[in-house]
């Protein structure tokens, strides 16, 4: 029963990441990374970005329990362990939470704001267009900042014309 949930939650995470934008389609593109990843359960490249192909790592948490009463946060678990090692990726980098019943989902930073461990998320960063252009826009910022430099590599090809 556990890993059917979690695998629905994957499925969920992967079709609200790719609703349509506008006719040209979806803006984020999913590609889920298996279960022998220890911390890490999505790459998600953007699509229509110009100098890079930005992309950013996503652990997905699904729940059938629902929310905190007092602050309305969804009731997922991510321990001190995943959430350090999720901030050390040099990379953008979320925590996904998935209300399996309401097929909802919600978005938060893993990029070391927090250590902690976490008993429930916040449920201020639905996955719905708005953010999901608002998190387009901060992955896309994050990589045209960074410096692409080409990797001189020992295992070039030299007859590769």
């Amino acid at each position: 029963m556990r890993n059917a949930l979690g695998q629905r939650g994957e499925a969920i995470f992967t079709v609200l990441m790719t609703e349509f934008h506008s006719a040209s389609g979806p803006i984020f593109k999913p590609q889920f990374l298996g279960d022998k990843w220890q911390h890490i359960d999505f790459i998600v490249e953007l699509v229509g970005a110009r100098s890079v192909i930005p992309y950013f790592f996503a652990q997905v948490k699904t729940t059938q329990t629902g929310y905190t009463k007092k602050l309305n946060r969804l009731k997922v678990k991510v321990s001190q362990e995943q959430v350090s090692a999720l901030a050390l990726y040099p990379a953008p980098t979320y925590i996904i939470g998935i209300d399996e019943i309401a097929e909802k989902g919600y978005v938060t930073s893993a990029n070391g704001e927090h250590l902690t461990s976490l008993s429930s998320l916040s449920t201020e960063f639905p996955i719905n267009k708005p953010n999901r252009e608002i998190l387009w826009q901060e992955v896309n910022d994050f990589w045209n900042r960074y410096k692409q430099t080409c990797l001189i590599s020992q295992f070039h090809d030299p007859d590769w014309r």
